[in-house]
């Protein structure tokens, strides 16, 4: 099997794994095959494609673990999409995207002349001249080898180099016209312990020529939480050396790694400082700081501007006062500028000439001069508000719908995950006979993987665009994006009720009235409904759960808020995605919701 075909092995190892439990599937039963007829062509289609990737890997597994450096990757790092990759990780850890399942020492490292001889190594012994001869030694507990034709000679705690000289002092005085050359033929190993934030803690044996650089490769790195900048090799319970690791991974430098001795103690310390950067640099993301580094620092790990980037620009740095723990932006010019301290949390960003060109926001609704408006850096909502001339004497703030491309896109990708998700589940049905193959279970599951493939996100961000609260409350006030538009709805008098109620309707508002009221009102719930699990959406986007129990006229309904009854779940119980259904038809229930707002003003 080739190198190339086993990495694509490994990238999707963990769906592999998850598919084990359904050997013989292949073979399909005829109420299968019925189940699987039932289901849209295009659906059908998707699962009988990853059907036939399980009876694939079913036969592959066993070949892929047969080697005993197979390395896996990590679950966190399984994304389609590069941006998508744990975003939560600090530069440096996908570094360690494969983890190995097994560690042998490596021995085909070069040997430098500063090694030190210890018990365990063993050396090859060439005599020539006069006398000639050839052997093998091991040093033993005592730091001795065995030398032909002189005896015994100590070589403990002698460096290669100074091993070799003083063997050629010996032959040299002891056997005239012999010379000697020796050679390591074999390493003694070492057991290290990773600790701490370590991805495997544990003990593990290694090349007595390790580094801790080599021993991070051998133990699969540090997980999510661990520092990259500040490794602590400890050595008779003293601490010995502090390994930054992006002195190797972003300059290449090897002077400062940490040559390891047996029993010597690698720990990994929990991250403390993180900053985020975006924008024009050659190398956005998520990176560890040291104490005392600055904004020039930060641009450094980034890369550095790319060819995008304006001389002059200014920098943004947005970070949380420590006092009001609000987010704060500042915008950075000159060597005062890049000397900046940063603090956890920060986040830096750069725009590069696009960013110069016209960007805009569109805002509709009741507001005195709707339109689109270009916004610079820097603009926030309240800006985009005023230029609009304001709010009308009918305008809603509380119902307002902001929407954001990136959001929506987010989204997408989520309801995608989330179709595919329900995929999984209709193969686990239809393999395994779970919920007594009831077509009455895959069907609601085939619709609403339609119903998520066909929905078009609408990237709704739940934002308090309230005018007053933006003036005095700065935190609120948020900076604009290129492509946001910002919906003010005229003020409604009316409850939408939608769902599995016998009549979706939209109601007049009447403050005194209660959610059990309104379901009264659209004719009650329908036999389909689930009463356990019935929301709200308000005019601002939020949801929330309310159980049919506690409905009361306290339900702090608002005019233009939604409720929405979503289907019994209860069949699903059994195949364990409850959980996943609700927060699907809570989001598609919220995108409707938006939609509505948008389109009944």
């Amino acid at each position: 099997m080739s190198k190339c075909n086993l990495k694509n092995k490994y990238i999707f190892l963990p769906f592999l794994l998850f598919l084990i439990p359904l050997k013989g599937f292949a073979k399909i039963t005829d109420e299968q095959k019925m189940l699987l007829e039932g289901l849209p062509p295009d659906q059908r289609a998707s699962i009988i494609e990853k059907m036939d990737m399980m009876a694939q890997a079913q036969g592959e597994l066993d070949e892929i673990f047969e080697d005993p450096n197979t390395l896996i990757r990590r679950p966190e790092l399984d994304a389609d999409e590069e941006e998508d990759k744990c975003p939560e990780c600090i530069y440096g850890y996908n570094f360690f995207e494969y983890a190995p399942t097994t560690f042998a020492p490596t021995e085909s490292m070069p040997i430098s002349s500063d090694y030190v001889l210890g018990p365990g190594d063993m050396l090859e012994i060439f005599l020539y001249g006069n006398d000639e001869d050839e052997a093998t030694a091991f040093i033993s507990r005592t730091g001795e080898i065995f030398v032909p034709y002189i005896g015994p000679v100590n070589l403990l705690g002698l460096t290669f180099e100074q091993a070799n000289e003083l063997l050629k002092t010996r032959v040299a005085a002891e056997l005239i016209g012999t010379e000697i050359s020796i050679a390591l033929k074999e390493l003694r190993s070492i057991t290290v312990y990773f600790l701490g934030e370590a991805y495997k803690p544990g003990q593990y044996k290694l090349s007595a020529l390790s580094t801790v650089t080599n021993a991070m490769f051998a133990s699969g790195g540090v997980n999510k939480n661990g520092s990259l900048r500040n490794i602590q090799v400890l050595r008779n319970n003293k601490l010995i050396a502090n390994y930054d690791f992006y002195e190797f991974l972003l300059k290449g430098r090897v002077n400062s790694d940490v040559k390891l001795q047996d029993g010597d103690v690698i720990f990994i310390p929990f991250i403390e400082n993180k900053v985020k950067i975006g924008g024009a640099f050659r190398r956005p993301g998520l990176y560890e700081f040291k104490e005392n580094e600055t904004v020039k620092d930060a641009i450094y790990l980034a890369g550095g501007f790319n060819e995008d980037v304006a001389p002059n620009t200014p920098i943004e740095r947005s970070s949380i006062n420590s006092e009001t723990f609000t987010r704060e932006v500042a915008y950075l010019n000159g060597e005062s500028g890049l000397s900046t301290p940063l603090a956890n949390s920060d986040v830096i960003n750069v725009s590069g000439k696009s960013g110069l060109e016209p960007r805009t926001i569109t805002v509709t609704g009741q507001v005195n001069r709707p339109g689109d408006y270009s916004i610079q850096q820097g603009d926030s909502i309240l800006d985009i508000i005023n230029r609009a001339g304001g709010y009308t004497e009918d305008s809603y703030s509380e119902g307002s719908v902001f929407l954001r491309k990136n959001v929506a896109l987010s989204q997408k990708k989520a309801f995608e995950r989330s179709a595919d998700e329900l995929e999984n589940t209709i193969i686990e049905i239809i393999t395994q006979g779970t919920a007594n193959l009831s077509e009455g279970t895959i069907a609601p599951l085939s619709a609403l993987i339609t119903k998520l493939r066909n929905t078009k996100p609408l990237g709704r961000m739940v934002v308090d665009v309230d005018y007053l609260d933006l003036k005095t409350n700065s935190a609120n006030n948020f900076l604009v994006e290129e492509g946001d538009s910002l919906h003010i709805p005229r003020r409604p008098n009316s409850i939408s009720v939608v769902g599995e109620v016998l009549n979706s309707s939209t109601i007049v508002f009447q403050p005194k009235l209660s959610v059990n009221n309104y379901l009264d009102l659209a004719g009650g719930l329908n036999n389909a409904a689930d009463k356990n699990r019935i929301f709200v959406i308000y005019p601002d986007g939020k949801s929330k759960l309310i159980k049919r129990s506690f409905f009361s006229s306290q339900d702090n309904l608002l005019p233009g808020s939604t409720i929405v009854v979503p289907r019994d779940s209860r069949p699903f119980d059994a195949i364990k995605i409850t959980q996943i259904i609700t927060p699907i038809l809570a989001d598609l229930a919220t995108s409707a919701a938006a939609i509505a707002a948008i389109s009944n003003d």
